[in-house]
């Protein structure tokens, strides 16, 4: 995968560290949210649409700043879990938003 990256970063003619690196975990949530998907099927995410992703989104915020204020080990998912988990929350929003949310 290493030289596919390279030729996406070169495609997309990102310059800077953070850029590859950003592209680089963007991909990696692409890959989580693909099998989480195969396991949930669509109709999990059409069953409360938008509204429901902000309601995820909140618990994973509320979740992350409590782990971050007490500094409490996650003893369930880890907060680079949670972080994912709110970048593929912002990329299904967007797809609902678009009315492109669909196995199709």
């Amino acid at each position: 995968m290493d030289l596919e990256l390279q030729d996406i970063e070169r495609g997309l003619n990102l310059q800077t560290g953070q850029g590859k690196r950003a592209l680089k975990l963007a991909l990696e949530g692409v890959k989580l949210l693909d099998r989480k998907q195969q396991d949930y099927g669509e109709n999990n995410i059409l069953f409360s649409g938008e509204i429901g992703i902000v309601v995820r989104c909140q618990d994973k915020i509320c979740r992350l700043k409590h782990l971050l204020e007490t500094g409490n080990e996650a003893q369930n998912e880890s907060i680079e879990d949670s972080y994912q988990d709110l970048a593929n929350y912002g990329l299904i929003g967007m797809m609902l938003h678009r009315g492109e949310w669909s196995e199709r």
